[in-house]
């Protein structure tokens, strides 16, 4: 069974959560930048905002991993094979990150690695070598 088949949408769908998880959380920081204009909002009397810069790369990662995992999900459809790297890396960073904030969704990373890696090991390697 190929575990792998749907692992852009997995990763699709963990970037909806995280960005939904995003603008709950972050509405009302959201609301003073709109009420700064937006333009430079993360600077507050010429300082970064901390809280502000936050929930900017929140999001940006929520959308970052939505893109990933569309087009993570096209190239499964046109045959390309999930490497094990990227299935041994979303272990490490998921542990990293799980380990440093045991109750976040760092977990969804871990299993998919998990998915990855297992699907991996028991396809069957063929070589491409010319």
């Amino acid at each position: 069974m190929n575990l792998t088949k749907y692992s852009g949408y997995a990763l699709f769908f963990t970037g909806v959560l995280h960005t939904m998880i995003g603008v709950i959380l972050g509405w009302p920081t959201l609301i003073e930048m709109h009420d700064s204009g937006w333009f430079s909002a993360t600077m507050t009397n010429g300082e970064m905002n901390f809280k502000r810069e936050a929930i900017i790369w929140f999001l940006l990662t929520g959308a970052f991993w939505i893109t990933f995992g569309l087009a993570l999900q096209t190239m499964i459809k046109q045959g390309l094979k999930v490497p094990s790297q990227l299935g041994w890396s979303f272990i490490f960073l998921g542990t990293v990150a799980a380990y440093i904030m045991p109750v976040s969704g760092a977990y969804l990373f871990i299993i998919q690695g998990g998915l990855i890696v297992l699907s991996r090991s028991k396809t069957p390697h063929t070589s491409t070598a010319i």
